[in-house]
């Protein structure tokens, strides 16, 4: 305020130097101009202040912005995890579990799964979506499950398909089990321990069939629809008896799986014997399972049995994936009612009982029967008599490697 005083009074000073001098400047209009041009000093100011306000105040927005989508992103991949924990479907009657990774890619949302979801994918995103509301795509990407323990050359995961029990269909359920995955597009491969009475080669289609080696010290898997196999029967003439005591049965499985060229498998699927002698041991002190897959029938002599199972495979630290009651139920072709021949529910109380999961309730099908004695397992049938009992094995089969990725530490991410 004081210099714009002093600048007035300087003004009016020279304009009355000027008036008393009329014969300089009688004529002539003399235009002062400031030295300093004060209003435009404080101006310039205000402008400088109000420019760095607008940078701050759209950088908040910017953050305030970022911030924002970061939490849509974060609650969008919340809901798809619940709507996966939700899903009501016919192979998933549990959802989809396990070690599951979601993260943002692109435009749409990538989601990493245990299991290879194939066929079924469409509707699975299409059940998602609706389920969600959400418009972004959403693609399924396969990820293995891979545990630290030793294992066999090349193989992932092991796991032993056993019941206490001879009879209840624990190697059909095994061949049609590993054709699903296969299908699905797992690699698979099926050693079948039962050194006693083995049946993977009539079940795949290989009866009569000699274990080759290329180097002469090493075995090479045989290999038919999409599964690597390899048995003591390949080794032993079917019409030979194998008559081995129990060290000698446990050097020769011990040999079988050492000694053979697996490829890069997912997962060995190893058909057991029944009841809990030497072979059962070895497998468990020597190969360390991921875990075991029981097969009963649901009547009580069968179920007994599988309890000992349960109990052995407790005993020597072998995670119990789950139960299989096989043979749940019989539908009559012409009439269409349901019989329970062997007893109803006798697995479910099983699993309840032992706080395991009941993974299936496969029936019984005279073209499940058939499909085994023909060499190829009633999932490949291209025209099932029952398209639902080929369900029952892909949700066993999707909910055998969901149970083997629950067993990991790290369950469930967001990315």
């Amino acid at each position: 305020m004081l210099l714009s005083e002093q600048f007035i009074k300087t003004l009016e000073f020279r304009r009355v130097m000027l008036h008393n001098l009329p014969h300089i400047c009688t004529h002539q209009d003399i235009k002062i101009k400031p030295i300093m041009k004060f209003t435009n000093i404080f101006s310039k100011s205000k402008s400088k202040a109000k420019a760095k306000l607008g940078s701050n105040t759209d950088k908040n927005e910017l953050n305030s912005s970022i911030k924002n989508k970061g939490q849509d992103q974060n609650s969008q991949k919340q809901q798809l995890r619940k709507a996966l924990n939700d899903l009501s479907h016919p192979v998933f009657p549990n959802g989809i579990y396990g070690q599951i990774a979601i993260d943002l890619q692109g435009d749409g949302f990538e989601v990493e799964l245990p299991i290879v979801l194939g066929k079924f994918a469409p509707e699975i995103i299409n059940l998602l979506q609706q389920q969600t509301e959400l418009a972004t795509p959403i693609k399924f990407t396969y990820k293995p499950t891979v545990t630290s323990k030793d294992k066999i050359k090349n193989i992932k995961l092991v796991v032993a398909v056993a019941s206490g029990k001879g009879g209840v269909g624990k190697s059909t359920v095994t061949a049609n089990l590993a054709a699903c995955l296969a299908l699905q597009g797992i690699k698979v491969g099926v050693l079948d321990a039962d050194i006693y009475g083995p049946s993977v080669p009539i079940m795949f289609g290989l009866a009569g069939q000699s274990i080759t080696s290329k180097d002469g010290k090493t075995m090479e898997p045989f290999e038919r629809f999409g599964v690597s196999l390899n048995s003591i029967g390949f080794v032993v003439p079917e019409d030979k008896a194998t008559v081995w005591r129990g060290p000698m049965a446990s050097k020769a499985l011990m040999q079988v799986i050492n000694e053979t060229n697996w490829p890069k498998l997912d997962i060995l699927l190893v058909d057991m014997p029944p009841g809990t002698g030497d072979i059962q041991l070895t497998m468990s002190e020597n190969i360390k399972c991921d875990g075991a897959l029981i097969v009963t029938t649901p009547q009580n002599v069968a179920l007994a049995d599988a309890e000992k199972g349960i109990n052995m495979f407790n005993k020597v630290n072998t995670p119990i994936l789950g139960l299989v009651e096989n043979m749940s139920q019989f539908v009559c072709d012409g009439c269409g009612k349901t019989h329970y021949l062997f007893g109803q529910d006798g697995g479910r109380s099983c699993a309840d009982k032992h706080k395991v999961s009941l993974l299936a309730q496969l029936p019984l099908l005279p073209a499940v029967r058939e499909g085994a004695d023909k060499g190829t397992p009633y999932v490949l049938n291209k025209n099932l008599a029952s398209e639902n009992a080929a369900l029952e094995y892909h949700q066993l089969a999707f909910s055998l490697m969901m149970q083997i990725s629950k067993q990991t530490e790290s369950v469930i991410t967001l990315g």
